[in-house]
């Protein structure tokens, strides 16, 4: 699945409108839109940001990984 399928979908299912997504991340509307569009690739520290506010790994969120939670593992120390 693609980056921009990935966005709409989390957005859907946390009912964020891409306006609430603009205001709440201080980016543009049209920019969400592009990405969402696959126009426009955002940069790390946007992915970085959309990732956070969705509770998503950036890999999840570029399709790396089908896993939600993974940003969640922790390594443990031996």
């Amino acid at each position: 699945m693609y980056k921009s399928l990935r966005l709409k979908s989390l957005m859907k299912q946390k009912g964020i409108s891409i306006a609430k997504l603009a205001l709440d991340l201080n980016l543009s509307e049209e920019n969400i839109i592009l990405f969402q569009n696959n126009i426009f690739n955002a940069d790390i520290d946007v992915l970085i940001l959309l990732a956070n506010y969705l509770d998503v790994s950036v890999d999840y969120l570029m399709g790396r990984t089908d896993n939600t939670d993974s940003h969640k593992n922790k390594l443990t120390s031996l």
